[in-house]
């Protein structure tokens, strides 16, 4: 029997994803075999007391395993105070990190990590493919992180058609006008604007029925930092509107802002749409809960193809899915416009497609609890190798954490070689 101890933050994530991505990955851990769970409560607002007490009650439980389970607070505070608490121990313990797209906001943090993890068991989980290649570079040769995507609840998100004609009836629309929906922060890197304008050209130039595009969430004022473009509250959310005011009448009338609403709703409202769109390039862009949830329940989907999202490709069933391709250019991280649009005329002709069970089935069977559950019980009994440090170009890009503490200096005419080194994992072509 191996005693567990799951650390994370017991008040809930502002971001919702992290909320579900946290319980939902918990969920995994109880179904690993011959398991004892400990959890214990690290929270941002903790002070250095608070902290040191929490490393006690973890040491005097005595676990074989201690997993990191959240992203905030980093756990690098937490880690230094433990292992003062456990160097007299016979046999160490072994950690376990969910690593999500924040790693490269925080190499300050994993710096000190790696000086104090040196000679222990160390696993770096990490979302998807793309993210592992990030990640990898960070890593020496021998010590690949492993993949587990971030779990979907299929008791939450799954095929029901039943919920369809609700939803439509919520929206005032009929059952033959096609729906697309997007799901997510309102943020320059989820490249709302790019949405909205492609939209509207859909509309205009179009001799089909118009689609109705609802989109739901909240904005915020995260900007695109490495590339020099900063935000105040609300900046972000004013240009997108403005945007929108620019647009003849009878293209308004097809955008819907719905704001943000209760995970509870967001299961009806996938049933109720007919397609997903999410252009995200944003750098933490490691998965794509919106997106697994969306496919989960049915709803074929064009993504970019950008980091965590291109996971969700499912091209053994056709029209389920379309990736817009995506580049770093000179000075940003572009969007292939001209796929787009054509993806977009595309899916008017397909219409609603008949296949949303086999997407959801499909989907399921890769990105829900079950199978995350049977990676980390493979995880769990696999014994990884002690842990070197980091690599030398985790070093190089130390040396450049200036760039990182404050890119708004050096990025404002090109995107620094250095961040180029780092996302190109997250493109195709890398």
């Amino acid at each position: 029997m191996q005693k567990i101890a799951c650390i994370f933050s017991f008040k809930m994530s502002s971001w919702v994803s992290c909320q579900k991505i946290v319980f939902n990955l918990h969920k995994a851990y109880q179904l690993a075999p011959n398991s004892e769970l400990i959890n214990f409560n690290y929270s941002i607002g903790q002070d250095d007391q608070e902290v040191y007490q929490l490393a006690r009650k973890i040491s005097q439980s005595k676990p074989d395993v201690i997993t990191i389970l959240d992203h905030k607070p980093h756990p690098a505070r937490l880690i230094i105070y433990l292992l003062k608490e456990i160097k007299r121990w016979t046999k160490k313990p072994r950690f376990i990190f969910h690593v999500f797209g924040d790693f490269t906001l925080n190499y300050k943090h994993w710096a000190e990590l790696g000086k104090v993890l040196e000679g222990y068991e160390v696993d770096f989980i990490v979302a998807s493919a793309r993210q592992k290649h990030l990640i990898d570079k960070f890593l020496k040769p021998l010590h690949e992180s492993i993949v587990c995507p971030f779990p979907v609840d299929n008791k939450e998100f799954f095929y029901a058609p039943e919920l369809r004609k609700k939803q439509r009836d919520a929206w005032g629309i009929a059952k033959d006008d096609l729906a697309y929906v997007f799901c997510g922060r309102l943020s320059r890197q989820k490249r709302i604007h790019t949405l909205l304008e492609t939209f509207a050209e859909l509309i205009i130039s179009s001799d089909h029925k118009a689609p109705h595009l609802f989109i739901y969430g909240n904005p915020d004022n995260v900007g695109d930092q490495f590339l020099g473009v900063w935000e105040v509250e609300g900046e972000y959310f004013r240009k997108i509107n403005r945007l929108y005011k620019s647009f003849p009448q009878e293209v308004q009338e097809k955008i819907h802002f719905m704001g943000g609403v209760p995970n509870s709703e967001l299961k009806a409202v996938y049933q109720g749409a007919d397609w997903l769109i999410n252009l995200s390039v944003h750098n933490d862009e490691d998965y794509g809960m919106s997106v697994a949830e969306a496919l989960s329940s049915g709803l074929p989907s064009i993504i970019s193809d950008w980091g965590g999202l291109s996971s969700f490709e499912i091209p053994t069933i056709k029209h389920a899915t379309f990736l817009v391709p995506t580049k770093i250019g000179l000075k940003s991280k572009m969007i292939n416009k001209s796929i787009l649009q054509d993806f977009l005329k595309l899916t008017l002709q397909t219409g609603q497609l008949k296949t949303r069970e086999q997407i959801s089935k499909e989907t399921l069977s890769k990105f829900s609890i079950d199978p995350a559950a049977k990676i980390i019980s493979t995880v769990l009994s696999t014994k990884p190798i002690p842990f070197t440090n980091f690599s030398p170009f985790f070093e190089k890009v130390m040396q450049h954490i200036a760039f990182f503490q404050n890119p708004y200096i050096n990025s404002k005419k090109h995107i620094k070689t250095i961040y180029r080194e780092i996302y190109s994992s997250y493109v195709r072509e890398h």
